[in-house]
């Protein structure tokens, strides 16, 4: 507890006094040069603060204990730090203290992934798979993984859900078309079947604790395509694969936030990027948000809650508009650095706000150049998008929460067929029953309904 306080008061102190003490002067000067405009410590920027503490053991006797940095005493501190500062700002903090993260690709090796290669083909799919190699920090091992006659699934994901580490993170690529050894002539209801077991076997109690990423990918496909009976024809064009990633769910907030990690984040950016879903049991994004005090699209009056600084979480006297007796809200919102696909982020039906009173989502839009104003732009911090929330009235005080859901997108039942002796450009055979079983095992080893982030507001009339 004394810890705790003399943390608090330091923070308190520190821009005016530095504690009496010019090492950590020049600590708060460091702080603020790594994390006062992007409001993140990551992984990065921890080495800084860690070797430089490590040069200065004398002057920082509280952040020491028995030899080694008291990694929750200094980021309490820093939250303190940067709360106490005007303007106050929430500082997250992403993969400090822990270890590098060590990858691992597996290429899937049945027959139906050599055309994706083929020489007459445009060579997109090389060229994703390299740019994601080449993202990565240091080498990563790669291993061909499943039999070349079939795909073993039970143990393609049992290696890289449940054997995949807490400093280590797994990358699939692979076609998705799930197989059995003896195809021919077999009944698909007997594949459909067969996943479900395999789902069911293997996705159990590390998905509370792993997430797992899939990108629907596309690329040219040229050779000969094996069909659910075992039948076989040539099929020349674009074809579905995908990229699935493994990882704990700290370490999937991680890499989609750690500055040195950013190239890999953009998935969205891979050549032949079609879609994405990302499947957790827990929220595993906090983003920063605050309301605007001005903004074309507010209607009615309100003031901010005293005491929050330039993060606006809580408005009181809320009052419907004269002109059109009704209220909106501009909740500036950050949206980016999250294995989401943009279309899913900004679709409002995607949200559910919880309220007392009857409150919607009018609109989510991009922060345009018109709404940073010079008196606004202390509260936009580093929001990109805006969600403009209605309401008739506000009767009395209560908390809001705006919640994005946690869905299995239309895209997956959009490109899966329950018969393939047909093979087209977009669908995948079983695709639904394989990603909607393992979503239902998420979904039930999830402590609510599932989401990927919760915003908690309050509103008083």
């Amino acid at each position: 507890m004394k810890k705790i306080l003399y943390t608090a008061l330091c923070a308190l102190v520190l821009v005016s006094t530095g504690c009496g003490n010019g090492a950590k002067k020049e600590f708060n000067k460091l702080l603020l040069e790594l994390a006062d405009k992007d409001q993140m410590i990551d992984a990065k920027d921890w080495k800084q603060i860690a070797d430089y503490l490590d040069r200065n053991k004398a002057n920082f006797k509280d952040f020491i204990e028995n030899g080694k940095i008291d990694v929750e005493e200094v980021q309490e501190y820093i939250s303190d730090f940067f709360e106490h500062r005007r303007p106050s700002k929430e500082v997250k903090f992403v993969g400090i203290g822990g270890q590098d993260l060590a990858f691992h690709i597996y290429l899937e090796q049945s027959g139906s992934m050599a055309p994706y290669d083929s020489p007459d083909g445009d060579g997109s799919f090389r060229a994703a798979i390299m740019a994601l190699q080449n993202s990565l920090p240091g080498d990563a091992e790669i291993d061909h993984i499943g039999e070349k006659g079939y795909t073993d699934f039970r143990q393609i994901f049992d290696e890289i859900l449940n054997k995949t580490g807490s400093n280590q993170v797994s990358i699939l690529v692979t076609d998705l078309i799930y197989s059995v050894k003896d195809m021919a002539g077999v009944n698909p209801q007997k594949v459909f079947n067969e996943a479900r077991q395999m789902i069911n076997s293997v996705f159990k109690s590390e998905v509370k604790r792993k997430s797992m990423l899939v990108v629907r990918m596309t690329g040219t496909y040229n050779g000969p395509y094996y069909a659910y009976n075992n039948s076989v024809q040539r099929f020349s064009g674009h074809r579905p694969y995908y990229i699935i990633i493994v990882a704990s769910n700290e370490n999937i907030e991680r890499l989609s936030n750690d500055a040195s990690l950013r190239t890999f984040a953009q998935i969205h950016q891979l050549r032949g990027y079609d879609n994405m879903c990302l499947f957790t049991a827990d929220d595993v994004y906090s983003p920063y948000c605050s309301f605007l005090l001005s903004n074309k699209d507010i209607r009615g009056r309100f003031r901010p809650e005293h005491g929050q600084g330039y993060v606006i979480k809580s408005l009181e006297k809320v009052e419907p508009d004269k002109n059109s007796g009704d209220i909106q809200l501009a909740l500036a919102v950050d949206l980016s650095h999250m294995f989401i696909d943009q279309r899913y982020l900004t679709d409002k039906t995607n949200y559910m706000v919880e309220s007392d009173d009857d409150i919607s989502i009018k609109e989510i839009r991009k922060i345009e150049k018109g709404d940073v104003t010079p008196a606004q732009k202390k509260y936009l911090g580093t929001a990109t998008h805006l969600f403009v929330l209605s309401a008739n009235r506000i009767n009395h005080e209560q908390e809001v929460e705006i919640k994005l859901l946690n869905r299995m997108p239309k895209w997956i039942a959009d490109g899966s067929t329950d018969d393939d002796l047909v093979p087209d450009n977009h669908s995948t055979f079983a695709l639904r029953h394989i990603l909607g079983g393992i979503y239902d095992s998420y979904k039930r080893n999830a402590d609510k309904e599932p989401t990927y982030f919760e915003l908690e507001l309050k509103l008083d009339k």
